[in-house]
């Protein structure tokens, strides 16, 4: 049984506006998984006053739970400035609470031996170090969002940008990006358009000082001659991997058979230093592909024990729940592929199955989405117009301003990642709704 988040009434510290918010004082992510990813996020407590827009995480005594990992987490904020003896009576009346609501036959040793993080950030560490995440990649991200936050404090000063750019600029890489697009879509999500267009120029003031290495595809036309000196230039970039990923297409057998007359050619011509550098090249080529190709193998193979499991088991979504961090798109692709060689193959008993599994995924992936997100990749999976128009009628009492609107910003971000059939499918989607709208109001 979950613990439901208290209404706390909050005052602004910017312009003194009083508000009420939903303030968790137990995290348990084994009931309600979608908290993890929120709280991870900042979310979680974030309080954001109405009238003025400021905001931030609250500072509140918590309790995280992970029964899966056996992981039970305390945090009393420093700035609340408790005696030991307050703290001690608060983090147990938190953990009472939750051992209340946890069955008898759940309560393992951990419960007696709960962890306690001193910061924020000791408290996020301990929640990514028991996913396996290490130690220096936790300093790397946070070494990375600390630059991000110096340079979108610096972003309208460009003297000061210059000057963080040029002391970081082994920093500013294609992680870094990542990064820093990732912010721009996790504010888009959230409806914060001007927070949005702070990072959006962030990024193009960055990328104007920032000579960026990044993954290069070979043209369409270019020749094996011109990806062989493509990949030499690429050779030692941290892009290595990438720009052979992407280029992947075009190193088939004629594009080898090229490499190696030229290797050939080169020793024959008494050039050896050459012929070295491109024998070099050919080797750390394969080295890459059959890196690429072991990995893939090896999602592949977990993916496919995962739904062997699935597939015997008796209540399926119940299975799907609890491997539910495994399920990710390599997973969905290995089942849509199987399903798809089951119909070409004519067994419409397997791909029948298969399919139910799909769709219980999906359903149960999709239940830590909000209400409108569910409903929007309901129907984007949906046939138009007969499919979506059924769901639009089940689901009319959610088609309200607000849900138009989310679907507006799923539009737009379709648009951005260059998926137009998508974006079609959306746009007539968001027509349907109109329609049906105004026969409502009419």
């Amino acid at each position: 049984m979950s613990i439901p988040p208290m209404p706390t009434q909050v005052s602004c510290p910017k312009c003194q506006k009083r508000y009420v918010v939903q303030v968790y004082s137990v995290v348990d992510v084994g009931e309600q998984p979608e908290l993890k990813e929120a709280f991870l996020r900042g979310q979680v407590n974030y309080a954001e006053c109405p009238q003025c827009g400021s905001g931030g995480v609250l500072s509140t005594p918590m309790v995280y739970h992970d029964p899966s990992k056996e992981l039970l987490i305390t945090f009393v904020p420093p700035e609340m400035g408790m005696t030991a003896q307050q703290q001690e009576q608060v983090v147990g009346s938190l953990i009472k609470a939750l051992m209340s609501s946890v069955p008898a036959d759940k309560r393992k040793g951990y419960f007696l031996q709960p962890k306690s993080a001193l910061t924020y950030d000791s408290l996020y560490d301990m929640i990514l170090e028991a996913d396996g995440i290490s130690h220096e990649v936790l300093e790397k991200q946070r070494a990375q969002l600390k630059l991000l936050n110096n340079l979108l404090v610096s972003v309208d000063d460009d003297k000061t940008l210059d000057k963080l750019v040029a002391e970081n600029r082994d920093k500013i890489d294609y992680e870094f990006f990542l990064l820093l697009a990732n912010a721009i879509e996790s504010q888009a999500e959230s409806g914060r358009k001007e927070d949005m267009q702070i990072f959006e120029k962030l990024r193009d003031k960055l990328l104007a000082r920032v000579n960026l290495s990044m993954p290069n595809a070979a043209a369409e036309t270019a020749s094996y001659d011109d990806v062989i000196d493509l990949l030499q230039k690429s050779l030692g970039d941290k892009s290595w991997a990438a720009t052979v990923a992407v280029n992947r297409q075009r190193l088939d057998y004629g594009f080898f058979q090229s490499l190696t007359s030229k290797i050939e050619a080169a020793e024959a011509a008494g050039e050896a230093e050459k012929a070295k550098k491109l024998t070099e090249l050919r080797d750390k080529i394969l080295d890459e592909l059959d890196a690429q190709d072991k990995m893939v193998r090896d999602v592949e193979d977990r993916a496919t024990l995962l739904l062997l499991k699935i597939v015997e088991a008796t209540d399926k979504a119940a299975v799907v729940r609890q491997h539910v961090d495994q399920i990710d798109q390599m997973f969905l692709n290995v089942l849509a592929r199987l399903e798809a060689v089951a119909k070409g193959t004519g067994d419409t008993d397997t791909a029948t199955k298969l399919h139910v599994i799909l769709e219980t995924t999906l359903e149960v992936v999709e239940e830590k989405l909000p209400p409108a997100n569910r409903l929007i990749n309901k129907l984007m999976r949906a046939e138009y117009p007969n499919g979506t128009n059924a769901l639009l009628e089940a689901y009319r009492g959610l088609l309200d301003d607000a849900f138009v609107k989310t679907l507006e910003q799923y539009i737009a971000r379709v648009k951005r990642t260059r998926s137009p059939e998508l974006a079609e499918h959306a746009a007539k989607v968001r027509d349907q709704i109109a329609a049906k709208r105004s026969i409502l109001r009419a």
